[in-house]
């Protein structure tokens, strides 16, 4: 396994595929990751033979164990998990969700709603450039995936850029304040329309 300089334990809300991936990543990187709920037999090993710092458990024990919370459930989920998650106003929540399938007008302000349930300003949102199928090998040919974030907090931003460089980020995309959240739900709809159309394309 790769070793780091820093370890840092990191909660993964979430029970789908891009979840799984990113507890995969952050765990090969060196981290103690905390998913939930437990659902690490979903976990691809994609020739490691085990994951030993990965660690199923409820979002509560999750949340409790550790400093940056990555949440990446369906947006409609974010209210209930924000309540699951105890007090997390020392710590940087990372919104992970995306408004992919609902129509515009019943797209949710995930981040609204973890910050109001919480009480936490230390959050910031993301998006990923590339589908989970490459989150595990993202650096393909020259194409080299990006974060797209908006945030309000300076901590909660630098934070996300820093870890954010175990899942192969080359850069960043800031869109600014959460008064882009409308052009960042906008950019990342665009942006899985176009994958999905171009899929023989992106493909590795």
């Amino acid at each position: 396994m790769m070793q780091k300089s820093l370890s840092v334990n990191i909660a993964v809300i979430g029970s789908g595929e891009m979840a799984a991936l990113y507890a995969a990543r952050f765990a090969i990187a060196g981290h103690e990751v905390f998913i939930a709920p437990d659902c690490a037999d979903k976990i691809p090993q994609n020739g490691y033979t085990s994951i030993d710092n990965l660690h199923g458990c409820t979002i509560e024990e999750a949340s409790e164990a550790a400093d940056i919370i990555v949440i990446a459930t369906q947006p409609k989920n974010v209210r209930e998990v924000s309540y699951w998650l105890g007090d997390v106003r020392g710590k940087v929540v990372i919104d992970a969700t995306a408004n992919f399938i609902a129509p515009v007008g019943e797209q949710i302000n995930t981040v609204g709603a973890i910050k109001a349930i919480t009480g936490s300003s230390n959050v910031v949102k993301v998006f990923y450039t590339k589908g989970y199928e490459k989150l595990l090998k993202p650096l393909l040919k020259n194409d080299k995936p990006h974060f797209v974030l908006v945030s309000e907090n300076s901590k909660a931003r630098e934070v996300a850029k820093i870890i954010s460089r175990d899942l192969g980020i080359s850069g960043f995309i800031d869109l600014g304040s959460f008064e882009s959240i409308a052009l960042f739900d906008s950019l990342a709809n665009s942006w899985r329309e176009l994958a999905l159309k171009n899929k023989p394309l992106v493909d590795a």
